[in-house]
């Protein structure tokens, strides 16, 4: 399984925080969930890190069973409806957002001692 992940770093402009979230869930899971390909999709929201932690506000992963699942998804038109939305919910964001395609794999805790 690959992951493509799209790390969200910086802040969200005070007051924005509504506004960031409402438009992550009301119009861009949607978007996310229609990419050809997909698997899965795991939004992950900050609630607290470490001190001195680089600021994450969020974190999107989309799982894909290969590299050409990947690609096809990508070169989708779903893309482009997904970033022209992207840049339009993220007004409320100073930072930067970045990708990686990772290799992930699931592990369960450990049962019993």
């Amino acid at each position: 399984m690959l992951t493509r992940v799209a790390i969200f770093e910086g802040s969200i402009e005070p007051g924005g925080e509504n506004a960031f979230f409402t438009g992550v869930r009301e119009r861009l899971e949607p978007i996310w969930r229609s990419f050809p390909h997909v698997q899965d999709v795991r939004v992950l929201r900050t609630e607290q890190s470490d001190p001195g932690a680089v600021p994450i506000v969020m974190v999107l992963e989309m799982d894909f069973v290969d590299l050409d699942a990947i690609h096809a998804s990508l070169a989708s038109d779903i893309k482009t409806r997904a970033h022209e939305t992207t840049l339009e919910v993220l007004k409320p964001f100073n930072g930067r957002f970045f990708h990686f395609i990772a290799e992930s794999r699931s592990l369960s805790a450990a049962q019993g001692g």
